[in-house]
């Protein structure tokens, strides 16, 4: 017969549950949105290729992405 434990076994979540907790995350989002915006609005304005354009557009959602869930996580916890 095995002894109980005291205390409860650590669960794990799963990795796509993972939220940025670190303000370190809040910082690294808040500068791709406005660097990767504002690229893209200059690409746009200057007529560079239309890749270039679209890749700066995507990382600039990417981190406003990464800033809302920051901020969607921080206020659930206080």
């Amino acid at each position: 017969m095995t002894p109980s434990r005291d205390t409860p076994s650590p669960r794990r979540r799963p990795w796509y549950r993972s939220a940025p907790t670190d303000s370190r995350t809040f910082v690294l989002g808040m500068c791709m949105a406005v660097g990767g915006i504002a690229g893209a609005v200059r690409g746009a304005m200057e007529g560079a290729r239309l890749l270039e354009t679209a890749g700066l557009l995507g990382l600039g959602l990417l981190g406003v992405l990464l800033t809302v869930a920051w901020v969607l996580n921080y206020s659930t916890k206080r």
